[in-house]
Protein backbone atom coordinates (compact mmCIF):
# COMPACT_ATOMS: atom_id res chain seq x y z
CA UNK A 1 0.00 0.00 0.00
CA UNK A 2 2.63 2.79 0.51
CA UNK A 3 4.06 1.61 -2.82
CA UNK A 4 0.92 3.45 -3.73
CA UNK A 5 1.55 6.23 -2.12
CA UNK A 6 5.25 6.69 -3.63
CA UNK A 7 4.17 6.36 -7.11
CA UNK A 8 1.52 8.93 -6.38
CA UNK A 9 3.64 11.47 -4.60
CA UNK A 10 6.26 10.95 -7.87
CA UNK A 11 3.32 11.41 -9.83
CA UNK A 12 2.50 14.83 -8.20
CA UNK A 13 6.12 16.04 -8.38
CA UNK A 14 6.74 15.26 -11.64
CA UNK A 15 3.36 17.31 -12.79
CA UNK A 16 5.56 20.10 -11.76
CA UNK A 17 7.35 20.89 -14.62
CA UNK A 18 5.20 21.43 -17.99
CA UNK A 19 7.25 24.05 -19.14
CA UNK A 20 10.70 21.55 -18.84
CA UNK A 21 9.27 18.84 -20.41
CA UNK A 22 7.25 20.25 -23.24
CA UNK A 23 8.86 19.98 -26.64
CA UNK A 24 11.02 23.37 -27.66
CA UNK A 25 7.97 24.19 -29.87
CA UNK A 26 5.09 23.84 -27.52
CA UNK A 27 6.93 25.87 -24.91
CA UNK A 28 5.39 29.10 -25.72
CA UNK A 29 1.62 27.83 -25.37
CA UNK A 30 2.78 26.25 -21.78
CA UNK A 31 4.31 29.94 -21.22
CA UNK A 32 1.09 31.54 -22.09
CA UNK A 33 -0.92 29.75 -19.87
CA UNK A 34 1.77 30.35 -16.81
CA UNK A 35 0.85 34.04 -18.11
CA UNK A 36 -2.76 33.74 -17.56
CA UNK A 37 -2.36 32.47 -14.27
CA UNK A 38 0.06 35.49 -13.45
CA UNK A 39 -2.55 37.79 -15.33
CA UNK A 40 -0.19 39.29 -17.59
CA UNK A 41 0.95 39.34 -21.24
CA UNK A 42 4.25 38.11 -22.63
CA UNK A 43 5.71 40.50 -24.45
CA UNK A 44 8.20 38.85 -27.95
CA UNK A 45 11.24 39.81 -26.09
CA UNK A 46 11.25 38.69 -22.96
CA UNK A 47 10.42 35.11 -24.20
CA UNK A 48 13.66 33.25 -24.01
CA UNK A 49 14.78 35.36 -20.72
CA UNK A 50 11.08 34.05 -18.95
CA UNK A 51 11.43 30.48 -20.27
CA UNK A 52 14.96 30.24 -19.23
CA UNK A 53 13.66 31.49 -15.42
CA UNK A 54 10.61 29.13 -15.34
CA UNK A 55 12.28 26.15 -16.54
CA UNK A 56 15.03 26.23 -13.99
CA UNK A 57 12.53 26.64 -11.10
CA UNK A 58 10.52 24.07 -12.97
CA UNK A 59 13.84 21.41 -12.57
CA UNK A 60 14.49 22.79 -9.02
CA UNK A 61 10.82 22.00 -7.78
CA UNK A 62 11.48 18.56 -9.34
CA UNK A 63 15.27 18.00 -8.06
CA UNK A 64 13.75 19.26 -4.05
CA UNK A 65 10.82 17.34 -4.43
CA UNK A 66 12.54 14.09 -5.77
CA UNK A 67 14.78 14.17 -3.31
CA UNK A 68 12.35 14.50 -0.33
CA UNK A 69 10.38 11.33 -1.74
CA UNK A 70 13.67 9.39 -1.94
CA UNK A 71 14.61 10.70 1.95
CA UNK A 72 11.43 9.80 3.09
CA UNK A 73 11.27 6.33 1.56
CA UNK A 74 14.71 6.24 3.22
CA UNK A 75 13.76 6.61 6.67
CA UNK A 76 10.93 4.89 6.51
CA UNK A 77 13.13 1.56 5.66
CA UNK A 78 15.13 2.12 8.55
CA UNK A 79 12.50 3.23 11.06
CA UNK A 80 10.91 0.66 13.27
CA UNK A 81 8.01 -0.93 11.43
CA UNK A 82 9.33 -0.68 7.80
CA UNK A 83 7.92 0.22 4.92
CA UNK A 84 4.75 -0.81 5.09
CA UNK A 85 3.86 1.42 8.81
CA UNK A 86 1.10 3.37 8.85
CA UNK A 87 3.00 6.39 9.20
CA UNK A 88 4.68 6.01 5.96
CA UNK A 89 2.43 8.15 3.32
CA UNK A 90 2.45 10.80 5.81
CA UNK A 91 6.51 10.86 5.47
CA UNK A 92 6.60 10.24 1.67
CA UNK A 93 3.96 13.47 0.86
CA UNK A 94 6.12 15.59 3.63
CA UNK A 95 8.83 14.92 2.29
CA UNK A 96 7.86 15.83 -1.22
CA UNK A 97 6.52 19.03 0.61
CA UNK A 98 9.36 19.98 2.36
CA UNK A 99 11.63 18.95 -0.59
CA UNK A 100 9.81 20.88 -3.87
CA UNK A 101 9.08 24.31 -1.56
CA UNK A 102 12.88 24.39 -0.81
CA UNK A 103 13.86 24.02 -4.34
CA UNK A 104 11.65 26.46 -5.56
CA UNK A 105 12.82 28.43 -2.57
CA UNK A 106 16.67 28.34 -3.96
CA UNK A 107 15.75 28.63 -7.61
CA UNK A 108 13.71 31.40 -7.46
CA UNK A 109 15.73 33.67 -4.69
CA UNK A 110 18.63 33.03 -6.66
CA UNK A 111 16.95 34.11 -9.85
CA UNK A 112 15.71 37.27 -7.59
CA UNK A 113 19.03 38.39 -6.44
CA UNK A 114 21.00 37.61 -10.16
CA UNK A 115 22.02 41.82 -10.37
CA UNK A 116 20.35 42.81 -13.85
CA UNK A 117 21.56 46.82 -15.47
CA UNK A 118 19.55 48.95 -17.75
CA UNK A 119 16.42 51.78 -17.86
CA UNK A 120 13.74 51.57 -14.56
CA UNK A 121 10.35 52.42 -15.43
CA UNK A 122 9.33 55.06 -12.70
CA UNK A 123 6.38 53.66 -10.00
CA UNK A 124 3.95 56.34 -8.32
CA UNK A 125 5.15 54.02 -5.22
CA UNK A 126 7.52 51.88 -3.73
CA UNK A 127 5.98 48.09 -3.16
CA UNK A 128 6.46 47.08 0.15
CA UNK A 129 6.30 42.92 1.17
CA UNK A 130 2.45 43.41 1.41
CA UNK A 131 2.26 44.28 -1.92
CA UNK A 132 3.54 40.48 -3.33
CA UNK A 133 2.64 38.06 -0.52
CA UNK A 134 -1.24 37.79 0.22
CA UNK A 135 -1.99 37.90 3.97
CA UNK A 136 -3.24 34.60 4.17
CA UNK A 137 0.35 33.13 3.01
CA UNK A 138 1.78 36.26 5.51
CA UNK A 139 0.10 34.95 8.89
CA UNK A 140 0.51 31.16 8.57
CA UNK A 141 3.90 31.66 7.74
CA UNK A 142 4.51 33.06 10.85
CA UNK A 143 1.72 31.20 12.85
CA UNK A 144 2.49 27.50 11.82
CA UNK A 145 6.48 27.83 12.76
CA UNK A 146 5.19 29.18 16.34
CA UNK A 147 2.94 26.57 16.54
CA UNK A 148 5.56 24.26 15.68
CA UNK A 149 7.35 25.22 18.33
CA UNK A 150 4.40 25.24 20.91
CA UNK A 151 3.22 21.56 19.98
CA UNK A 152 7.10 20.48 21.16
CA UNK A 153 7.02 22.52 24.35
CA UNK A 154 3.07 21.65 25.42
CA UNK A 155 4.83 17.70 24.61
CA UNK A 156 7.66 18.42 27.33
CA UNK A 157 4.54 20.18 29.67
CA UNK A 158 2.42 17.00 29.46
CA UNK A 159 5.15 14.77 30.43
CA UNK A 160 6.38 17.00 33.00
CA UNK A 161 3.36 16.98 34.69
CA UNK A 162 2.19 13.24 33.73
CA UNK A 163 0.16 13.56 31.16
CA UNK A 164 2.12 11.05 29.21
CA UNK A 165 2.10 7.68 30.31
CA UNK A 166 4.47 5.49 28.05
CA UNK A 167 8.37 4.62 30.09
CA UNK A 168 9.60 5.46 26.64
CA UNK A 169 9.08 9.15 26.43
CA UNK A 170 11.80 11.27 28.08
CA UNK A 171 12.61 15.19 27.64
CA UNK A 172 15.92 14.51 25.87
CA UNK A 173 13.17 12.61 23.58
CA UNK A 174 10.64 15.15 22.89
CA UNK A 175 13.04 17.80 22.78
CA UNK A 176 15.49 16.35 19.34
CA UNK A 177 12.48 14.32 18.13
CA UNK A 178 11.88 14.84 14.47
CA UNK A 179 9.17 17.26 15.10
CA UNK A 180 11.17 19.29 17.12
CA UNK A 181 14.07 19.28 14.68
CA UNK A 182 11.83 20.23 11.71
CA UNK A 183 10.17 23.32 14.40
CA UNK A 184 13.63 24.64 14.57
CA UNK A 185 14.05 24.37 11.07
CA UNK A 186 10.69 26.18 10.57
CA UNK A 187 11.54 29.17 12.64
CA UNK A 188 14.76 29.39 11.26
CA UNK A 189 13.26 29.04 7.78
CA UNK A 190 11.58 32.27 8.60
CA UNK A 191 14.16 34.14 10.12
CA UNK A 192 16.13 33.32 6.74
CA UNK A 193 13.28 34.29 4.43
CA UNK A 194 12.59 37.60 5.81
CA UNK A 195 16.35 37.96 5.42
CA UNK A 196 15.87 37.19 1.53
CA UNK A 197 13.18 38.56 1.12
CA UNK A 198 14.59 42.13 2.10
CA UNK A 199 17.31 41.44 0.16
CA UNK A 200 14.95 40.97 -2.87
CA UNK A 201 12.70 44.04 -1.95
CA UNK A 202 15.99 46.50 -2.32
CA UNK A 203 16.62 45.10 -5.05
CA UNK A 204 16.59 47.20 -8.26
CA UNK A 205 14.02 46.14 -10.98
CA UNK A 206 15.51 47.49 -14.20
CA UNK A 207 12.30 47.52 -16.84
CA UNK A 208 12.00 48.80 -20.23
CA UNK A 209 8.39 48.88 -20.46
CA UNK A 210 5.38 48.53 -17.95
CA UNK A 211 4.74 44.96 -18.95
CA UNK A 212 8.36 44.40 -18.35
CA UNK A 213 8.49 45.80 -15.08
CA UNK A 214 4.68 43.99 -14.39
CA UNK A 215 6.41 40.71 -14.93
CA UNK A 216 9.15 41.54 -13.04
CA UNK A 217 7.02 42.31 -10.16
CA UNK A 218 4.97 38.68 -10.92
CA UNK A 219 8.48 37.03 -11.03
CA UNK A 220 9.53 38.90 -7.53
CA UNK A 221 6.21 37.88 -6.19
CA UNK A 222 6.76 34.35 -7.13
CA UNK A 223 10.18 34.42 -5.09
CA UNK A 224 8.83 35.90 -2.09
CA UNK A 225 6.12 33.39 -1.86
CA UNK A 226 8.29 30.33 -2.83
CA UNK A 227 10.32 31.58 0.33
CA UNK A 228 7.65 32.04 2.54
CA UNK A 229 6.11 28.63 1.62
CA UNK A 230 9.12 27.07 3.27
CA UNK A 231 8.44 27.96 6.67
CA UNK A 232 4.74 27.03 5.93
CA UNK A 233 5.86 23.98 5.17
CA UNK A 234 8.57 22.90 7.95
CA UNK A 235 5.93 24.01 10.18
CA UNK A 236 3.04 22.17 9.44
CA UNK A 237 5.42 19.29 9.13
CA UNK A 238 6.49 19.42 12.01
CA UNK A 239 3.22 19.79 13.85
CA UNK A 240 2.01 16.33 12.15
CA UNK A 241 5.38 15.15 12.93
CA UNK A 242 5.19 15.73 16.93
CA UNK A 243 0.84 14.43 16.97
CA UNK A 244 1.98 11.22 15.04
CA UNK A 245 5.46 10.68 16.89
CA UNK A 246 4.58 11.78 20.45
CA UNK A 247 0.63 10.58 20.25
CA UNK A 248 2.49 7.07 19.01
CA UNK A 249 4.45 6.44 21.88
CA UNK A 250 1.68 7.80 24.32
CA UNK A 251 0.44 5.39 26.51
CA UNK A 252 -3.43 4.85 26.14
CA UNK A 253 -4.62 4.03 29.44
CA UNK A 254 -4.43 6.51 33.03
CA UNK A 255 -2.74 9.40 32.15
CA UNK A 256 -1.84 9.06 28.50
CA UNK A 257 -5.48 8.23 27.54
CA UNK A 258 -6.40 12.31 28.08
CA UNK A 259 -3.15 13.74 26.43
CA UNK A 260 -4.07 10.79 23.30
CA UNK A 261 -7.89 12.09 23.08
CA UNK A 262 -6.43 16.11 23.25
CA UNK A 263 -4.05 14.93 20.87
CA UNK A 264 -6.25 13.51 18.42
CA UNK A 265 -8.43 16.93 18.50
CA UNK A 266 -5.88 18.92 18.08
CA UNK A 267 -5.01 16.79 14.80
CA UNK A 268 -8.05 17.33 13.34
CA UNK A 269 -8.52 21.36 14.36
CA UNK A 270 -5.37 21.41 12.66
CA UNK A 271 -5.57 19.50 9.12
CA UNK A 272 -9.42 20.93 8.84
CA UNK A 273 -7.37 24.17 9.93
CA UNK A 274 -4.92 23.57 7.28
CA UNK A 275 -7.25 22.12 4.85
CA UNK A 276 -9.39 25.22 4.55
CA UNK A 277 -6.78 28.02 4.77
CA UNK A 278 -5.09 26.12 1.71
CA UNK A 279 -8.67 26.27 -0.19
CA UNK A 280 -9.15 30.01 0.69
CA UNK A 281 -5.76 30.70 -0.62
CA UNK A 282 -6.25 28.68 -3.95
CA UNK A 283 -9.98 30.38 -4.63
CA UNK A 284 -8.03 33.93 -4.25
CA UNK A 285 -5.99 33.52 -7.23
CA UNK A 286 -2.41 33.84 -5.03
CA UNK A 287 -0.73 34.61 -8.18
CA UNK A 288 -2.17 37.23 -9.20
CA UNK A 289 -2.44 39.10 -6.08
CA UNK A 290 0.71 41.16 -6.61
CA UNK A 291 -1.48 42.69 -9.68
CA UNK A 292 -4.58 43.64 -7.95
CA UNK A 293 -2.15 45.19 -5.90
CA UNK A 294 0.25 47.24 -8.33
CA UNK A 295 -1.29 47.07 -11.71
CA UNK A 296 -5.29 47.37 -11.11
CA UNK A 297 -5.11 50.74 -12.33
CA UNK A 298 -2.06 51.18 -14.87
CA UNK A 299 -2.30 50.52 -18.63
CA UNK A 300 -0.16 47.48 -19.22
CA UNK A 301 -0.90 44.12 -21.50
CA UNK A 302 -3.03 41.73 -19.95
CA UNK A 303 -3.53 38.16 -20.93
CA UNK A 304 -7.06 36.96 -21.10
Amino acid sequence: MSLVFVCCALAIVFSFAPLSSSKPANRARELDKYARRLGVAVPAELSDRLLVRLIRRERALLTGGLTGIGLAVIAALLLPGGFDAAYVPVLVFAGLGVGSAVGAALASSTSALRPLAGPRVARPTTPVYADYVPAVERWSGRLLPALAVLAVFAAWIALSVGALGDARLTAAYIWTSAGACLAYAAASGLMASALLSRRILDRGQPSASATELAWNDGLRAQALRDLHAVPIVLGFVSLLSTFFDIGSLSDYAGGGATAAAVGVVLLAVLMAGGVTLFIVDLASRPQQYYWRRLWTDRAVGTSA
